[in-house]
């Protein structure tokens, strides 16, 4: 999918691009990719020195825990009476 980005060289608050984020928050990567290319925009070193994420491992996802367990009402009692000991 092709992106539109307008740039201005000497003004680049001046700036466009055709992408659902920019109609947003009025700023996406595609602009200040492109304006790092062209040299009006250089990115912080803290910013690039952070990490990007991690790939995904291979193979096919783990299956999801349980996310209620039962327990028997016996079993609560006798963890009780270990707690009271």
């Amino acid at each position: 999918m092709c992106r539109v980005v307008t740039l201005n060289n000497q003004d680049f608050r001046r700036r466009k691009c055709s992408c659902p984020s920019y109609d947003k928050k009025n700023i996406c990567k595609h602009i200040i990719g492109v304006a790092s290319y062209f040299k009006l925009y250089t990115i912080p070193l803290e910013i690039k020195n952070l990490p990007m994420g991690e790939k995904r491992k291979r193979g096919a996802p783990k299956k999801a825990t349980k996310a209620l367990v039962r327990i028997k009402f016996s079993d609560i009692k006798s963890i009780q009476t270990k707690k009271n000991i």
